[in-house]
């Protein structure tokens, strides 16, 4: 039957082609929607990767006035006592907090981040593990909290002149650089251009012990959705909460839509498919209605004919999935290396004079997925069987006698 079913692809080659064709564009479309979703997922996580937290919290509100040391832009201050609060909420392990701030001396602001040194893992300065993409000390070591020290982003250092053992003033304070931090191509949030002691900071800034970002990592199997809600309530007006899962909808709709609606795509790719293909096979089972007839005829069952139509459509299938997800992940990897996402100006905040620019710029990076590529094999298969199926059954629902009238 297997052969029989293949000489009637070769021998109409023009109905054949265009199925194939079909089929191609299904596996494309299905690859490439499941491997530009996970790579915009995987990008827009990795900044929350980086901190090693699982949600960021900042408060929005109206921008201050200019200061020597000012928090950047519309950033509101996050207080001691609301930190405390959110640390004891369940499903949170740990919560953390860093100040961001714009530094100026002689006019010129420099982007100044405050980091607890003792809870480096949940935070910008986090160092990368082995695999991870992030940040690691070039050169020098971290500040001591102690002295007025400070570890300065290896870019800034290099427009500014100065390296390990010089002196930099940040606001009206004199700082000396005891490391140079290397950024290793990915977006970071709450980054800067130098990193010092966050009671420091705090103290230049004079509002008390304020934060304006936090890092919250939670315990495995934690509703997000419960405790932003909680977040929400303890920061109340202005309060943002971001997580991996909200994350693409703040970079742009397309990219949410992407990341969260592989899913729909894939349903709406395969019934579009189905409609489209179905049509196609009862198109050939009408070009066939005299020779079906004559099948039927000389002997041929009802479970011959649906049999004979379902091993041409899984034939047709096959042939037009394998190179359809070839090109789908070629189409994808495309896409990726001309598609430019950022993180939004709120996560990192650079006054538009800096020397340097934020590291915003997410990373596509499209995998070869097995279990990407087999989903989409497997559903444009199937979709081949069940087109064949059912243009086999209308073919061996019609009366031989009937068929053999045709003219």
């Amino acid at each position: 039957m297997l052969s029989f079913a293949w000489k009637e692809i070769s021998r109409r080659r023009g109905r054949a082609v265009l199925c194939i064709i079909g089929f191609l564009l299904v596996a494309l479309l299905l690859a490439a929607g499941q491997c530009l979703g996970q790579a915009i997922r995987e990008a827009t996580a990795e900044p929350l990767k980086v901190t090693g937290a699982d949600l960021v919290v900042t408060r929005l509100v109206e921008p201050c006035a200019f200061a020597p040391v000012k928090r950047p832009k519309d950033l509101g201050a996050i207080t001691a006592d609301e930190l405390a609060r959110i640390a004891q909420l369940d499903g949170v392990q740990e919560a953390t907090g860093s100040l961001v701030v714009w530094a100026f001396h002689d006019g010129q602001p420099t982007v100044v981040t405050g980091i607890d040194p003792k809870k480096i893992k949940s935070s910008p300065l986090r160092q990368y593990q082995e695999g991870e993409r992030c940040c690691m000390l070039d050169e020098g070591r971290l500040f001591d909290p102690d002295a007025n020290e400070a570890v300065l982003d290896k870019e800034f250092a290099a427009k500014a002149g100065l390296g390990v053992d010089d002196k930099v003033f940040l606001g009206n304070r004199e700082f000396t650089v005891v490391g140079l931090l290397k950024v290793a191509g990915v977006a970071v949030i709450a980054g800067g251009q130098a990193y010092v002691n966050l009671a420091t900071i705090q103290e230049m800034l004079g509002e008390g012990s304020v934060y304006d970002y936090l890092f919250i990592t939670t315990t495995p199997g934690t509703d997000i959705q419960v405790l932003t809600n909680q977040v929400e309530a303890i920061i109340g007006e202005g309060c943002d909460v971001s997580s991996k899962d909200s994350l693409p909808s703040k970079v742009s709709r397309a990219a949410a839509v992407t990341a969260n609606g592989t899913g729909i795509f894939v349903a709406l790719i395969l019934v579009v498919g189905a409609l489209l293909m179905v049509r196609a096979a009862l198109a050939s089972v009408r070009e066939r209605v005299v020779e079906i007839g004559i099948m039927r005829g000389v002997g041929w069952r009802k479970g011959h004919i649906v049999r004979l139509l379902g091993y041409e459509m899984t034939l047709q299938g096959l042939i037009g999935a394998v190179p359809g997800v070839i090109l789908g992940y070629g189409v994808a990897y495309a896409v990726c290396a001309h598609l430019n996402l950022s993180l939004p100006s709120a996560f990192n905040s650079y006054p538009p004079c800096a020397t340097t620019a934020p590291a915003l710029q997410l990373n596509l990076m499209p995998k070869l997925d097995a279990t990407g590529i087999l989903v989409s094999l497997a559903l444009t298969l199937a979709l081949a069987v069940v087109t064949g199926l059912l243009a086999g059954r209308h073919a061996a629902a019609r009366p031989p006698m009937e068929s053999l009238r045709q003219p």
